[in-house]
């Protein structure tokens, strides 16, 4: 139910901004999300549960409003979403499996700059561009932890970290215009994001959210 609120808010902020500008268009991307995980949390994880990479890999949603401010450049605000758990549990364990979970989601708010080229009105328009923004990101772990020190198993276990913080990102991609009022995309993108986590986790250090992105989608032309 939050999400679907969150999303419907998003989608009328940035339909009200398309309808009051000049020169636009609207972009709805859907894709793959590829954190690059290049922090020791998830490389201890890694490490102790059956658990790598490829199943934090997940669906990427993306709500994009550009404005045209001439034939080769535009500026963008972005709205985008991730989520993705992994049910897992220990390598080790030689009984019954002791279970632990890991999650991961963030939304994301950017403003950015497009380069186009050829210019935007072409029927094959390739791009390049980036941009910076505030994610809201929350990183989960639940279910049952071995204490190593004291050899005994903590059930029922839930540690969460959920933070806003800036980020950075990079994207190149094109558009096909079939019809006037119609473009497909393909869009690469790597967001650059690390955040600060909760007491839950002293020690470690920022938890890395960057990754890759690749995405296709529609957009509409309004003038």
């Amino acid at each position: 139910m939050r999400k679907s609120k969150l999303l419907t808010m998003l989608l009328a902020l940035i339909t009200v901004l398309a309808l009051n500008a000049q020169a636009q268009s609207l972009s709805f991307k859907i894709g793959l999300f590829m954190p690059e995980m290049q922090s020791d949390l998830w490389e201890i994880n890694m490490e102790n549960l059956v658990f790598d990479k490829q199943d934090m890999h997940g669906q990427y949603y993306g709500l994009e409003y550009e404005h045209f401010l001439g034939r080769t450049l535009s500026f963008t605000i972005e709205g985008s979403y991730y989520d993705k758990a992994h049910y897992s549990f220990y390598r080790f364990d030689d009984g019954s499996p002791i279970y632990q979970n890991v999650a991961l989601n963030f939304w994301a708010m950017e403003a950015g700059i497009k380069l186009y080229p050829l210019g935007h009105r072409m029927r094959f328009s390739p791009y390049i561009g980036g941009g910076g923004g505030i994610y809201r990101w929350k990183y989960e772990q639940w279910g049952d932890f071995i204490d190593f020190e004291n050899e005994v198993i903590l059930e029922d276990q839930y540690l969460e970290a959920s933070k806003y913080t800036p980020g950075f990102n990079a994207k190149a991609g094109f558009v096909f215009r079939p019809t006037r009022n119609l473009g497909l995309l393909l869009e690469g993108r790597y967001q650059f994001l690390k955040g600060d986590l909760s007491s839950f986790f002293e020690g470690f250090e920022k938890l890395d959210i960057s990754g890759f992105s690749i995405s296709v989608g529609f957009t509409i032309y309004f003038r």
